[in-house]
């Protein structure tokens, strides 16, 4: 396997400037878009490197191994999402990966470029949280046709890690174990499980609740949805599990985030 890490995110959206430079390779199950303003990057994205500079556009589905390398004057914004935050592109994101992730300037129609800036205009500003989200569907309806999408091919052998992710991603809600995942994916319980913890450093039985609580926070926003729904929606067998889980993840129950305001007031777009 190659050398990279599970990156575990605390919110759902964020955007706000690009992290700290260079960071190790790692993946995660969030979409990543990088949008650099001054200076220029390298990054490796599934092992192939390539250049951006200010105005251009990176896209790191979820899953894809990436790093960034070499950085120049580098300043901007990263857009980073849950694929189900916006669900018209949900399915896009889990089951397909770009040919090519960059989308230069000079290939960007005049609507990509206005809302990129309008994004970045916006992200420090908690009281355009509804306007900020249709800004992010409506840049994604315009940049996401400039991109020449493939099917994930999961039968491939080297494509292993997306296939067990993507598998996970797309049963998390249903009773799986180590041993029903494997048997599923046509491997040994012990290589997944080596997976997991050597590769992401993070056990499968958390990677789960992760997803689980994760999906939680994004139907707790819906006031219409019992608690104890969201605990069965989310592949929870029982309130009282799905307390504990969301508690020990973010140092609060599920009833204090529905009650707590989501985004930060100080800095870049939270939720």
């Amino acid at each position: 396997m190659d050398s990279f890490f599970f990156e575990q995110r605390r919110e759902n959206v964020f955007i706000g400037p690009i992290c700290e430079h260079p960071y190790p390779a790692h993946i995660h199950d969030v979409v990543e878009i990088i949008c650099p303003t001054t200076g220029r990057l390298t990054l490796t994205i599934a092992g192939q490197k390539y250049q951006i500079a200010a105005g251009d556009i990176a896209v790191v589905f979820p899953y894809l191994p990436h790093s960034y390398d070499e950085t120049v004057d580098l300043e901007g914004t990263a857009l980073i999402f849950l694929p189900d935050t916006i669900q018209e592109f949900c399915r896009t994101f889990r089951t397909c990966v770009p040919v090519d992730p960059i989308v230069p300037l000079s290939a960007q129609c005049g609507q990509i470029v206005y809302l990129n800036k309008a994004l970045n205009r916006m992200s420090g500003d908690p009281e355009k949280t509804h306007l900020i989200l249709g800004h992010l569907h409506l840049f994604l309806s315009y940049l996401l046709p400039y991109m020449n999408l493939d099917t994930l091919q999961l039968e491939s052998h080297k494509n292993l890690c997306q296939q067990i992710l993507v598998y996970v991603a797309e049963h998390y809600t249903e009773p799986l174990s180590l041993e029903s995942t494997a048997r599923a994916l046509g491997i040994s319980r012990s290589y997944l499980s080596h997976f997991f913890s050597q590769q992401l450093k993070i056990n499968f039985r958390q990677y789960i609740n992760m997803l689980r609580v994760n999906q939680a926070r994004l139907l707790l926003h819906d006031s219409s949805i019992s608690i104890s729904q969201v605990a069965y929606m989310c592949g929870y067998g029982n309130e009282r599990t799905f307390h504990r889980a969301f508690c020990a993840m973010y140092d609060q129950s599920p009833s204090q985030y529905r009650q707590t305001p989501n985004v930060r007031k100080d800095g870049p777009f939270s939720l």
